[in-house]
């Protein structure tokens, strides 16, 4: 394969040939770069010559033969072509037995290396067989070759004008020869020289197909001569790795190129190797003073194996060309010399300036941090990275500096920076190293912000000891400190997981501490809490969404986050909190924060369950915890298992529900409100599946921990209606009334209230049932809860039954057959025949997936550069998105996008 694009050499040499048959002897010097075909035309010369008649003797040349006398003519004489006269003859001269014409008083020594007479007897040796015939020698890699041997081919370079012999060798070419005395006296007296260049990129198709690769396209051609440089072995490698690349495909480099690289520098010199080293260790950064400073070498000298590495094809701009050559080189050295190397390299990066992620990957590569500089670094490099969501450099960089550290506060902050980073992807990993953190904690080491967090990550796995032993700590520093922000930060943690129970007394202080702040993020995060006593208003909705629209996902905790699209669809508004829902999500997938994302999904199945999107609900619910996997949730894990359980329960897949209920929880779990979520769908399967005692068991159980907890709030925990329908099941319709009532007067409207109406409804006289089962349809209408709607409509189908009324029944049935049908395609349902006189409202215009992905970032306030980068479109795409968006949405420009997009009137953009 490395004849193509050859012809001219091939040309010379069959002239030269020639000549030699004329009586008129000629020397060809072939020079080409490492591994650059010199060998292989070498051998194609010399099987022509043997074709044509010719006498041939090979010799090739040795690294490790250089101090083997006369190595490479004893290689000549060994010939099979050599008769077997001549090599008896030149046998003693080779072994350095003493010559007819010698004296007796010659030094061995000097008569071994280079005697004179030793010389001109091999050489007449050579020029007889010349007399019988055309002779051609051929030495391969002259440039290795022993030097009694080139002294012999010197004193035959200068007799071969007058001999039918042709004198061919070749070498590598290099910036300094290595026999500069030798080369000069063969480059002075007349010669052909043939310099071998890499392969052009015209050449390497034709390449491709003489190595038995297929035919290539032109552009296929051109990667492959970018990932070679026209190397003949590189190319051959490639084929080897793509045995059937198809039309217009790219060449894939695999192991076969990698060995190609590793061949081409072990047939060097080591010194080659051990720049080649140091290139892929500093790869980006191999200058020649750092490549001398890691390999220990001259300038001057790792100067010249650059220029052989260049020249060969395998770098490009000091760099390998492919990352898998890099790869290749660096995974050949043992771990021994390979861990301290990285080190030297890190230290090099760093006193020369290079970039602190460069450096920081060397120490990673090392294991170790020698030194405060480095982990300085260290932080350095993850606070950049962070920037960046590239959270498992960041995870990897401050794990190595707190191992590293020495000085024990410091070691503190690399910790807790370490926790808030992995907390995005797996706060399993996370807890595990809490220990010195709640150590620091309990000896009032750290901050109130810090300790404000290390409870919060405390809260997730519900260690409730270490929680309420920290939140004093974290109070008694924020009321010297005058720090209201941290005891805020603990409110709404806290509310989500122990909701407004006091158990440690600390509630009260907190709530006092953030009284008096003129912090509009304090007083929006402390509205928030409205919910749990059921008096929130369309300023909680309003603060809701500032805070949604406020913060980057990372720069705030994700209990806010979560808490602000709860309140939302606690409110009344599942619309609005699914539209700041999904483009969370969304933010969180394309950052990689693991557990924002799975916590928001979570929180979107739950959304879509109260939607009445029964299979949505589910699949979100399974995503959520496919994401972050089941350990890693600690207590929150009872937000996906809840909606997974009332999802199939209210499908009829009861056998699934039962599964999830099979599945192991956190114990203390059950001590939180999450946790009494749990309680409350299991109570719903056991009374779906005829289990009616055990339903009430855990219906009452709700109640209780509700009334502990004081969040005995219809909205939040129904569980005087969920306890009286059981009852209902039981026949106590007395005692399920008075649940029902006293659900009814604790709720202050709106959706509690209309779940109410359908339960009472049930517990009251038939006459009475339908009255208040339009109201409650009325009521379920307005604020999207399409499963307590189908259930409403079901029963006022079967009342309007049993009071003889059979035409509005038929009509009201065939509506809940289209609402249950909705439900469980996870679809839009049709719109219901209303057996109210009110009309339906008119549909939102629908726009399509890419117009809703454009409208919802502009919305958020992304310019149209930054959503085309977003979404990898054109701004100009962008802006014809738009254009129709406005007009589909009747709107003037993107100010007005929020409420468009069930943003509540009156929220400003």
């Amino acid at each position: 394969m490395s004849f193509v694009h050859r012809a001219e050499e091939l040309a010379a040499f069959r002239a030269a040939l020639a000549d030699t048959r004329q009586g008129k002897g000629r020397v060809l010097l072939v020079t080409g770069p490492l591994a650059g075909g010199k060998t292989a035309l070498l051998r194609r010369f010399c099987d022509d010559a043997v074709a044509g008649g010719a006498q041939l003797l090979l010799a090739t040349g040795s690294r490790a033969e250089r101090g083997l006398r006369m190595g490479v003519i004893d290689q000549l004489f060994r010939t099979p072509a050599a008769p077997a006269e001549i090599m008896e003859k030149a046998r003693p001269l080779l072994s350095g037995e003493p010559s007819d014409a010698s004296s007796p008083d010659d030094d061995p020594s000097t008569s071994q290396q280079s005697d004179p007479r030793t010389v001109r007897a091999l050489c007449d040796l050579l020029l007889e067989l010349a007399n019988r015939g055309p002779l051609v020698i051929a030495i391969d890699d002259v440039h290795v070759a022993d030097e009694p041997s080139l002294q012999v081919l010197l004193y035959l370079r200068r007799r071969v004008k007058r001999a039918r012999i042709l004198l061919v060798m070749t070498e590598w070419a290099r910036p300094s020869p290595t026999h500069p005395m030798f080369r000069a006296e063969v480059m002075r007296l007349p010669h052909r020289h043939l310099n071998l260049g890499l392969l052009p990129p015209e050449a390497i198709a034709d390449l491709v197909t003489a190595a038995g690769g297929p035919p290539v396209t032109a552009a296929t051609a051109r990667a492959y001569h970018s990932l070679t440089g026209g190397n003949p072995l590189l190319v051959g490698a490639l084929v080897k790795d793509n045995p059937e690349l198809g039309a217009g495909e790219q060449p894939v480099v695999g192991r076969a190129y990698r060995q190609a690289v590793l061949a081409c520098l072990h047939r060097w010199e080591p010194r080659l190797l051990v720049v080649a080293r140091a290139v892929a260790m500093l790869d980006g950064h191999a200058t020649v003073d750092l490549v001398a400073a890691l390999a220990g070498l001259p300038p001057t000298a790792v100067a010249s194996e650059l220029e052989v590495l260049t020249n060969a094809g395998l770098l490009v701009d000091s760099r390998f060309r492919h990352v898998q050559g890099t790869a290749a080189v660096l995974d050949a050295i043992a771990p021994a010399q390979r861990i301290p190397m990285h080190a030297r390299a890190a230290e090099i990066l760093y006193r020369h300036g290079a970039p602190a992620a460069e450096v920081t990957s060397q120490l990673i590569a090392a294991g170790a941090a020698p030194g405060a500089w480095a982990v300085g670094v260290l932080r350095e490099s993850a606070n950049q990275a962070l920037t960046a969501d590239n959270v498992e450099f960041v995870v990897e960089a401050l794990e190595l500096a707190a191992s590293s550290c020495g000085d024990e506060r410091e070691r503190v902050e690399i910790l807790l920076a370490l926790v808030r980073a992995l907390w995005w992807v797996n706060p399993t990993l996370a807890g595990l190293r809490l220990s010195p953190l709640l150590e620091a904690l309990r000896e009032n080491r750290l901050s109130a912000m810090d300790m404000s967090m290390v409870i919060r990550y405390v809260l997730w796995h519900g260690n409730a000891d270490d929680h309420h032993a920290g939140i004093a700590r974290v109070m008694a520093v924020d009321s010297a400190t005058d720090d209201p922000v941290s005891a805020a930060m603990f409110l709404v943690g806290h509310q989500w997981v122990y909701g407004l129970s006091d158990e440690c007394g600390c509630v009260a202080q907190a709530e006092r501490l953030c009284a008096d702040s003129p912090s509009p993020w304090i007083r929006a995060a402390l509205s928030l809490r409205s919910v749990f006593r059921a008096d929130h208003n369309d300023q909680v909705i309003r603060n809701a969404s500032y805070i949604l629209r406020s913060y980057r996902l990372g720069e705030n905790i994700p209990e806010m986050m979560t808490s602000a699209v709860f309140v939302l669809m606690y409110a009344g508004r599942p619309d609005l909190a699914a539209y700041w829902c999904d483009g969370l999500i969304e933010e969180a997938t394309h950052r990689g924060a693991v557990t924002g994302q799975a916590l928001l999904t979570a929180a979107r199945a739950e959304i879509a369950f109260r939607q009445g999107e029964l299979e949505n609900a589910m699949a979100l619910a399974r995503r959520a915890l496919t994401v972050l996997p089941g350990p890693n949730w600690g207590v929150v894990v009872a937000v996906p298992l809840s909606v997974l359980v009332l999802a199939a329960t209210a499908l009829g897949r009861h056998d699934e529900a039962a599964d999830v209920l099979g599945e192991p929880v956190p114990v203390a779990m059950s001590e939180t409100m999450l946790g009494l979520w749990y309680v409350r769908a299991r109570g719903h399967h056991y009374l779906a599946t005829d289990q009616v005692l055990a339903a009430v068991a855990d219906f009452a159980h709700c109640g209780a921990l509700a009334q502990r907890l004081r969040i005995d709030i219809p909205e939040l925990v129904p569980w005087r209606s969920d306890l009286a329908e059981a009852h209902l099941v039981l026949g106590n319709e007395k005692l399920a009334h008075d649940l029902v009532r006293e659900q009814l007067e604790l709720a202050k409207g709106g959706l509690s209230r209309a779940r109410s109406l359908r339960v009472l409804a049930a517990c009251s006289d038939p006459r009475e049932r339908p009255g208040l089962l339009n109201e409650a349809i009325d009521a379920l209408q307005e604020y999207g809860d399409r499963i307590e709607r189908a259930r409403a409509m079901a029963e006022l189908s079967k009342a309007y039954d049993e009071l003889g009324d059979f035409s509005r029944a038929r009509t009201v049935a065939r509506s809940a057959d289209h609402e249950a049908n909705g439900q469980h395609s996870g679809t839009k349902s049709a719109q219901v025949v209303r057996v109210s006189d009110k009309e339906p409202a008119a549909d939102t215009p629908i726009l399509s997936d890419a117009e809703l992905r454009v409208a919802r970032l502009a919305a958020r306030g992304h310019t149209n550069r930054e959503i085309s980068n977003r979404l990898s479109i054109t701004p100009s795409t962008v802006e014809q998105h738009l254009t129709r968006i406005y007009r589909k949405l009747n709107v003037n420009s993107r100010v007005d996008l929020p409420d468009r997009l069930s943003a509540p009137p009156g929220i400003e953009s």
